[in-house]
C-alpha cells in the first residue's frame, strides 16, 4: 500500500509531461514568441514564430508554465503556454474565411461556367433534334416522292407499251388498207381491160335489137 502511495505522485508527474502528439495549438496573435531550447528563459532562442503559426504539441510543463512544441519546418523546442491560443488568432481566421470565400467563389464561377455550358449543349440538343426531325420529314417526302416517280414511270412504261402496240396495229391498219386499195385498183384494171378486150367482140346486131327494145 505504502508503495502504491510512493508512486502515484510518480505517475501524476509522468502524466503532466508527457507528450500529446493530438493536439495543436496556435502562437498567439499579439506578438512573435520564441522557442526555446529549455524551459526556461536562461535556454537559448531557437527561433521566433509569428502570430498565428501552427504548433504540435508535444508535451507540458505545468510548474515551469512551458510547453514543448514542433514548429512546421520541424524546429522542436519550448514556449511558454500562456502564448498558445487553442484557436487561430482572428485575423487569421478571417484570412482563412477570406480564403475559403475566395474558394466558393472560384467553385461558383466554375459552375457558373458549367451551366452555361449545360445550357449551351441543351439548346445545341434541341437544335439537333428539330433538325433531325426536319431532316426525317425530308427523308419520308424524299421517300415518298420516289415512289411516286416509281409508281409513274412504271404507268410512263405501260403506255409507251400500249403506244408501242397501236403504232404495230396502226401500221398493220395501213399495210392491210393499201393492200385492200392495191387490190381494188388491180381489180378495177383487171376489169377496165377485161371490158376493153370484150366489148369490140359483141356483135353490133344485137346490140341493136337491145336498142330496138
Amino acid at each position: 500500500m505504502k508503495r502504491f502511495f510512493l508512486l502515484y505522485p510518480l505517475l501524476i508527474l509522468i502524466f503532466l509531461i508527457s507528450p500529446v502528439h493530438a493536439e495543436t495549438r496556435y502562437a498567439t496573435d499579439d506578438f512573435t514568441v520564441p522557442v526555446r531550447s529549455g524551459a526556461s528563459t536562461r535556454h537559448k532562442i531557437l527561433r521566433m514564430v509569428s502570430s498565428g503559426t501552427p504548433l504540435a504539441i508535444l508535451q507540458t510543463n505545468n510548474e515551469d508554465g512551458y510547453t514543448q512544441v514542433k514548429t512546421p519546418e520541424g524546429t522542436v523546442g519550448w514556449i511558454l503556454t500562456r502564448y498558445l491560443m487553442d484557436e487561430p488568432p482572428t485575423r487569421e481566421q478571417v484570412a482563412q474565411l477570406e480564403e475559403h470565400m475566395a474558394a466558393l467563389e472560384g467553385e461558383n464561377q466554375t459552375l457558373q461556367g458549367e451551366k452555361k455550358a449545360l445550357e449551351t449543349a441543351r439548346a445545341n440538343l434541341t437544335r439537333c433534334s428539330a433538325e433531325l426531325a426536319e431532316v426525317r420529314r425530308a427523308a419520308s417526302q424524299t421517300l415518298a416522292i420516289e415512289e411516286d416517280n416509281a409508281r409513274l414511270q412504271q404507268e410512263m412504261a405501260a403506255i409507251n407499251q400500249q403506244l408501242l402496240e397501236l403504232e404495230t396495229q396502226n401500221i398493220s391498219l395501213r399495210d392491210d388498207s393499201k393492200r385492200d386499195w392495191f387490190l381494188v385498183g388491180a381489180g378495177v384494171v383487171a376489169g377496165s381491160l377485161l371490158l376493153g378486150l370484150i366489148i369490140p367482140h359483141i356483135p353490133w346486131r344485137r346490140r341493136r335489137r337491145w336498142d330496138q327494145f
